[in-house]
């Protein structure tokens, strides 16, 4: 879901700039929104004032009031409901993304989260051989999905039979249990990669991964989306998507609007991410940066000089590929380089050798 609007952008500013005020934001606390101190008699008292008094009282309608008021109440609910428009939504690109990135490192990026992309990635795991460190993205961004498919991304990591999550409804007091099926694929810690982007089933992911003692978190916050979503019809062009179900986590931990706090923050740009996640080259292209073409034996054998080339281009006032900075995920940089560090520590642990006895001093006895 995308962000709401701030207060500042309210569409009826022109028609009801003291309603506007009144409403306030989703990210004002109650002392900071005058509205929230209001009683029923006072709000009735300002509008009728507003429908009298105001320049231009004659355009405020009771349309405009309810349109104001469904404003500002979407305002209020933030991630809870927004309106979608009801025209063929835009299929993304489905398929899993998958690298090997350096001996023994398994890069993993699911673009749209479904069930198909989970069993995907279970038989990538159960085929993983020597992979010892495994980085699974989910700052792809994408609307949100149903739960059976977190759940079935979940069983690749979780052992079968175990409380996975929960799905209460509001007024019923039983909740839908998610339990593990089948072999856990993969046993040990995961480095997940989330972001504002995370949709609500990759922060599902990453929130009971990360309960559970298993995920280390690097990227950014989430929004706390970690929510079920029912979409119903209001006319024929619009249609009204709201917050059906709550998850909770086995302890009942609710993270909706809260979010997840990375372990390791890392700040990057969400236009240059999407650039890079549209673009077909591979993953290992935006970690491991190209040095600048130099003169070697391989373009002497090709009768190629690229730093003469290279001046000459320069030279000439034209652009130079080699002198333009490509693009780099920052996050997964810093993710590979954490794990590659722990990597290279592990096997050189110094081995300091045995200190040699010393002698004791003429006339001083040894002491035992």
């Amino acid at each position: 879901m995308s962000p709401p609007p701030q207060a500042s952008k309210c569409r009826f500013a022109r028609l009801l700039p003291v309603a506007c005020l009144l409403l306030g934001s989703p990210a004002a606390d109650a002392a900071d929104r005058p509205v929230d101190q209001l009683g029923q008699a006072a709000l009735q008292n300002a509008f009728q004032l507003l429908r009298g008094e105001y320049i231009r009282g004659e355009e405020i309608t009771h349309d405009e009031i309810n349109r104001a008021a469904m404003q500002g109440l979407l305002q209020r609910l933030d991630l809870g409901a927004e309106l979608v428009a009801r025209s063929e939504p835009a299929k993304g690109r489905e398929g899993l993304v998958a690298s090997n990135f350096v001996s023994g490192l398994l890069y993993l990026r699911p673009r749209a989260l479904t069930v198909r992309e989970a069993a995907e990635i279970g038989d990538r795991l159960a085929d993983a051989g020597e992979v010892r460190h495994l980085i699974l993205d989910l700052r792809t961004p994408m609307p949100p999905g149903d739960f059976e498919a977190a759940a079935a991304l979940l069983d690749a990591f979780v052992p079968a039979g175990e409380l996975l999550l929960k799905l209460q409804q509001p007024g019923r007091e039983d909740a839908r249990l998610f339990l593990a099926i089948g072999e856990a694929r993969w046993t040990g810690p995961v480095v997940l990669l989330i972001d504002a982007d995370t949709s609500n089933l990759g922060e599902t992911v990453a929130a009971v991964l990360h309960a559970r003692g298993r995920a280390l978190l690097v990227g950014a916050p989430t929004r706390g989306a970690t929510v079920r979503y029912e979409t119903l019809p209001l006319d024929d062009r619009w249609q009204l998507r709201f917050a059906r179900a709550e998850m909770l986590l086995p302890d009942g931990t609710s993270l909706f609007r809260k979010g997840l706090q990375p372990d390791f923050p890392v700040d990057f740009d969400g236009v240059a991410k999407r650039r890079l996640f549209d673009s077909a080259g591979p993953p290992t292209a935006t970690v491991f940066e190209q040095g600048r073409p130099r003169y070697n034996e391989a373009a002497l054998l090709a009768r190629r000089n690229p730093e003469l080339e290279s001046y000459i281009r320069r030279s000439a006032g034209e652009a130079d590929d080699a002198d333009r900075t490509p693009d780099s995920d920052r996050v997964l940089q810093r993710a590979v380089d954490m794990l590659t560090a722990s990597d290279h520590l592990g096997a050189s642990r110094l081995r300091w050798p045995a200190a040699a006895p010393v002698a004791p001093a003429a006339g001083k006895p040894a002491k035992p």
